[in-house]
């Protein structure tokens, strides 16, 4: 199996749920927070990813893959944004919604 056919059979449709289970509760801010998280992701995780190659910690055949950037495939990139957005939605879909008296008592 290809890296792009994991993500075909496995993040896509993990995507697709989380999307449809954060359905109607998905906000602008929450795509603010979403988006925020997505960066620090990249930034963290891409250079000790990297590293890992570097290393031989592990690696990825290239008949599996399309193409690298830097030492990771291009499907690696994608790994981190789809696992984050699913969790991101997933999240989203289980927060319980604030009643406006509540947060109204709180603030008080």
């Amino acid at each position: 199996m290809t890296y792009l056919q994991f993500h075909l059979y496995f993040s896509l449709p993990l995507l697709l749920v989380t999307a449809w289970l954060a359905r109607g509760r998905f906000s602008r801010v929450h795509a603010r927070w979403l988006g925020l998280v997505c960066v620090i992701v990249f930034v963290f995780t891409t250079p000790w990813d990297n590293h890992a190659v570097k290393l031989g910690i592990w690696d990825f055949p290239e008949d599996k893959i399309l193409f690298r950037i830097w030492r990771l495939p291009i499907e690696e990139y994608g790994f981190f944004l789809l696992q984050t957005i699913s969790v991101g939605l997933l999240t989203v879909a289980l927060l319980r919604p604030r009643s406006s008296s509540t947060a109204t008592e709180k603030a008080t």
